[in-house]
């Protein structure tokens, strides 16, 4: 009997710390998690924070939104026409549509990182806007979320 009485300790003992080391694994893995997302968000806000545009010209004719674009921020941008969006409205603001755009020309000066947008760099776009009757808003929007916007 006293062997049977020692080998079921031994089993809770073995199943209590199988128990704990399961619980604490858990704690660790999801501590981790929590802190890795929270680095990711800071990350995420930093560059947010850093970013900025101005629509330093434009010149409107008939068809056409002509706009240079200047990165004053600190940050690099990707200005891919699928990741920056044009946004153009009426002048009652009646009418808000999502434009397409092309990069006219290219970045200038662009000798640091080609094809990016970096701080000080300009850049020329070219939106259509037949489908806005009447155009005289334009907001253009980072893949960040920062926008710059001008009345035409």
């Amino acid at each position: 009997m006293a062997v049977a009485n020692l080998i079921g300790a031994v089993v809770g003992v073995f199943l209590l710390l199988l128990v704990a080391y399961l619980l604490v694994g858990a704690t660790l893995v999801t501590a981790e998690t929590v802190m890795s997302a929270q680095r990711e968000m800071t990350d995420v806000q930093v560059t947010t924070v850093r970013t900025s545009i101005v629509i330093e010209d434009y010149t409107l004719t008939e068809d056409q939104l002509y706009l240079l674009i200047t990165n004053d921020g600190a940050t690099i941008i990707d200005p891919e026409p699928e990741s920056m969006d044009v946004y153009l409205a009426n002048d009652l603001f009646t009418q808000m549509v999502r434009a397409s755009w092309t990069q006219e020309g290219a970045i200038t000066p662009d000798g640091i990182n080609p094809g990016l947008l970096d701080p000080g760099e300009s850049l020329n776009m070219s939106i259509n806007i037949s489908g806005v009757a009447n155009a005289s808003w334009v907001k253009v929007a980072t893949p960040n979320g920062i926008t710059a916007s001008s009345y035409l």
